[in-house]
């Protein structure tokens, strides 16, 4: 079963961990880590490994911490990490952290694997991640998002106008319902959270080449909440009909 394989990794990597030098906490994060209630066949792994200062090199450099069954394929994504898949297929994302450098990295809670000392339990639980803007503002965001990339798109640039507008524009108006799944990602799991955004989502993320319809119906949605702007809604209908 999916599920069992990847809690059974997790396990693996972190009694390996357990005999390596300066390796101070495995820290699973998302559905491996307090959400396992969520670990399904589409499932992966997502961890941190936080170690002493001065040997995050020798972990990223030497991914041999990792060898609880062989490594197929391995991605230097970041300076502080890999993506990386197993031969069975597991897929993995990690970032490697020195403890001075953790009071400065926003995650989410996370469950503790294996660790050195329980003094680290506090790395298992950093401050609140929150959007501090309101619906106000992240409507207001979306309005500007809808007018740039209306002129990006009306100039030729399909492109930049689709990310404006189905993606930066529609990400506003996800924030603006409040409380997310993924406080890094309003995407994530919108669907079952806020069931009654499928509509909107059908109609404002509409593919290339049909943004002037996606940006027209998003503006729609906006205006049923928020009171527009009578000279940015008449700029933005301009370009909508231009």
């Amino acid at each position: 079963m999916r599920r069992d394989d990847l809690l059974e990794r997790m396990d693996a990597i972190g009694r390996l961990v357990a005999t390596k030098e300066g390796t101070l906490m495995l820290l699973a994060l998302g559905s491996i880590g307090l959400e396992t209630d969520r670990l399904d066949d589409y499932s992966d792994l997502d961890f941190f490994l936080i170690v002493e200062d001065g040997y995050k090199a020798r972990f990223i450099d030497n991914l041999d911490w990792l060898a609880v069954e062989p490594l197929a394929y391995q991605f230097q994504n970041t300076k502080d990490g890999h993506k990386v898949m197993y031969e069975d297929g597991i897929y993995a994302e990690f970032a490697v952290f020195e403890m001075v450098e953790m009071p400065g990295i926003a995650y989410t809670p996370g469950r503790v694997v294996w660790q050195r000392d329980e003094a680290l339990d506090t790395f298992a639980t950093p401050k609140v991640i929150t959007h501090p803007s309101d619906a106000a503002h992240r409507y207001e965001e979306a309005l500007t998002n809808l007018y740039v990339g209306l002129l990006r798109e009306r100039r030729g640039e399909q492109l930049a106008g689709f990310e404006l507008i189905q993606v930066s524009a529609v990400n506003n108006v996800l924030l603006a319902y409040g409380e997310t799944s993924d406080p890094f990602n309003p995407t994530r799991r919108v669907e079952a959270k806020h069931p009654d955004v499928i509509t909107f989502l059908e109609q404002g993320v509409l593919g290339y080449g049909r943004s002037v319809e996606a940006a027209a119906a998003i503006l729609e949605h906006i205006e049923a909440r928020h009171s527009v702007n009578a000279v940015l809604k008449r700029e933005i209908e301009r370009l909508l009909q231009a």
